[in-house]
């Protein structure tokens, strides 16, 4: 059975927690951006009713599996897959409170380059999500193939921007007590995009 007729089905919680994974990395970004504890705040609110959201869809999954036939279990298994997925994302979105954290109380500079990267990942970061929305809701599939192909570019410029951070380090154009927290932000970031390469697999 395809996975798309759950899908509509589930929209409506789906919808509701990628809305607030979404609304976590626009948080996480100004947060970084503008050493706002009030954002960091609404990041750790966000991502706590998104975790506690995929709980639920999860365990009302598993009651209704136990009514379905073999073809429909199979797809809802795979819906369940997904949700999972999103809680590892929930999870790694809320890894990054720590870093900025840290770099607002400790008033941390990164340089404009790790600044600039970092932005990028936000950004990239919440147009993945959007792109997971968009493909539950139209079943689309160039947006399938455009999404797997933009994780992957940003799990590449996660290591990338490691590689090149290291370079930084060694010609004194970073603080050393910068490195911890950007190499954090870019491992969870690069997890991220793993899963979300899951997800969007679990779709086609």
């Amino acid at each position: 059975m395809s996975i798309h007729p759950v899908l509509k089905e589930h929209s409506g919680e789906l919808e509701a927690i990628v809305g607030k994974l979404v609304a976590g990395a626009g948080a996480a970004r100004d947060a970084f951006n503008r050493h706002s504890r009030r954002r960091m705040e609404e990041l750790r609110t966000l991502n706590r009713t998104a975790a506690q959201e995929l709980e639920a869809a999860l365990k009302k999954l598993d009651k209704e599996m136990a009514l379905k036939s073999e073809g429909e279990r199979a797809a809802l298994t795979r819906l369940s897959s997904i949700y999972t997925h999103m809680q590892i994302i929930a999870q790694n979105l809320g890894a990054l409170v720590d870093p900025i954290q840290k770099k607002i109380k400790d008033g941390v500079l990164f340089s404009d380059k790790a600044v600039s990267q970092t932005n990028y990942l936000f950004d990239t970061q919440a147009g993945m999500l959007r792109s997971v929305l968009d493909i539950i809701k139209t079943d689309n599939e160039f947006l399938k193939r455009y999404a797997e192909t933009e994780a992957r570019n940003l799990i590449q410029a996660c290591i990338n921007f490691a590689t090149e951070h290291e370079t930084r380090l060694i010609e004194g154009l970073c603080l050393p007590q910068a490195a911890p927290l950007f190499l954090a932000i870019l491992d969870n970031m690069r997890s991220m995009g793993q899963h979300e390469v899951e997800i969007v697999q679990l779709l086609a």
